[in-house]
């Protein structure tokens, strides 16, 4: 294959800006609160046109010329043939349903009809902190692409950038509870967020951040009866998160004392704890500012926050 046919697969501008009239498949864990990258309000303020979206960084491009490559091996692996889809699937109802595969499964003695092959490249390290195989927010994506095309079954197809290893082709069936659920759920996030225009509720401080940037000067709020629960419930979590830390930083003294100047501590043959030597190099900011003041103004950036502070 060609590097410009490699490169077509990296998505235009155009296209990006055009997924804001529908919903695809990578977004539907967003939209129900299941994304661990995009919470409903971020997405909402994407398709709505308030916030530009993001349209290539240089990991989506990079996962975008291996997906050739993780194809072909998923058909030497399996034997299974494939067919590249360049037009999306489309909800027959709601028309802001839409998918775009990367791959479709031909029919083979294997399995009678066609079915989805979802393309994933990611890290050992994300694999390693999730709780099962691949991320919950996968499956969203593959059965609504199972809801779209109307096909039985699909393969997840996984690749590890950073150690080069290919996973062994997941099987996954179509779950028809789950797809009626999540269509009707989406269709209601739609109908309520983007026909109604009406914002999701923030879920995290990234959230609040976007939706209340800056602080008038000199300005306050009277706090109403539920603000000043969830002070008072915020003063006692706070006074059990000290205690917590607390007991931590004992409970590690103790072990360090038990370490002592060796690098590991073992059990039955295991390490349980290490306590090794790091050396780290960090610019030694305010003898470059006595040295060169000058420069270091002139590289400055004043950057804007806001301090959450709460008084006892």
């Amino acid at each position: 294959m060609s590097n410009k046919k490699i490169l077509d697969n990296i998505p235009t501008k155009e296209w990006v800006h055009a997924r804001q009239n529908y919903l695809g498949g990578s977004e539907v864990a967003a939209a129900l609160g299941e994304s661990q990258w995009t919470t409903p309000l971020q997405l909402w303020l994407i398709k709505t046109g308030r916030r530009e979206p993001i349209i290539s960084t240089p990991v989506m491009e990079l996962g975008h010329l291996l997906e050739p490559m993780i194809a072909e091996k998923f058909s030497d692996t399996t034997g299974l043939k494939l067919r590249s889809i360049s037009e999306p699937y489309q909800h027959p109802k709601h028309s802001f349903l839409r998918g775009n595969i990367d791959r479709q499964i031909c029919s083979s003695e294997k399995h009678d009809g066609p079915g989805v092959l979802e393309i994933k490249s990611t890290t050992s390290f994300r694999l390693k902190n999730e709780t099962g195989l691949y991320p919950e927010e996968w499956d969203y994506q593959i059965q609504h692409y199972l809801m779209l095309t109307g096909y039985e079954y699909a393969y997840l197809a996984i690749f590890e950038r950073d150690t080069g290893i290919f996973h062994d082709p997941i099987f996954i069936e179509r779950d028809e509870k789950l797809i009626q659920e999540n269509t009707e759920r989406i269709v209601r996030w739609w109908t309520l967020h983007i026909f109604r225009d009406i914002s999701p509720k923030p879920v995290n401080n990234e959230d609040v951040m976007i939706l209340y940037p800056d602080a008038k000067d000199d300005s306050a709020v009277e706090a109403s009866a539920e603000a000043q629960a969830y002070y008072e419930e915020l003063i006692k979590v706070r006074q059990k998160i000290n205690g917590l830390e607390y007991e931590k930083d004992v409970l590690e003294v103790m072990l360090k004392q038990e370490i002592g100047d060796s690098e590991r501590l073992v059990a039955a043959g295991r390490d349980i704890i290490t306590w090794k030597n790091q050396t780290t190099n960090r610019l030694d900011t305010i003898k470059l500012k006595q040295r060169y003041p000058a420069l270091c103004k002139k590289f400055q950036k004043q950057t804007k926050t806001r301090r959450f502070v709460v008084k006892k």
